[in-house]
């Protein structure tokens, strides 16, 4: 196991869709962009998308679109759209 390797915690897996794009097959809401940041070092993207996720929720949100992430120097930046479903 390297310095990017991350240990999987299959409690920490979201259920909450986040996705690159803004096409879905029902209809949706905008509520704002969310985001996060933090220096944490790891290569395994799924921890800074259940952040994401996390962050959303708070939100009410039932989805993330547009999603992007962003690796500035040691900080990792992920942001996107939160969405509520009609």
């Amino acid at each position: 196991m390297g310095i990017f390797a991350a240990k999987k915690d299959s409690e920490s897996k979201t259920d909450m869709l986040v996705i690159t794009s803004d096409k879905l097959n029902r209809d949706y809401e905008p509520i704002g962009t969310v985001s996060v940041a933090s220096a944490k070092i790891s290569s395994d993207l799924d921890v800074f998308i259940n952040m994401l996720a996390e962050k959303a929720k708070e939100q009410g949100a039932d989805a993330v679109i547009c999603f992007r992430y962003h690796l500035s120097g040691a900080v990792h930046i992920a942001y996107g759209t939160a969405v509520k479903f009609k």
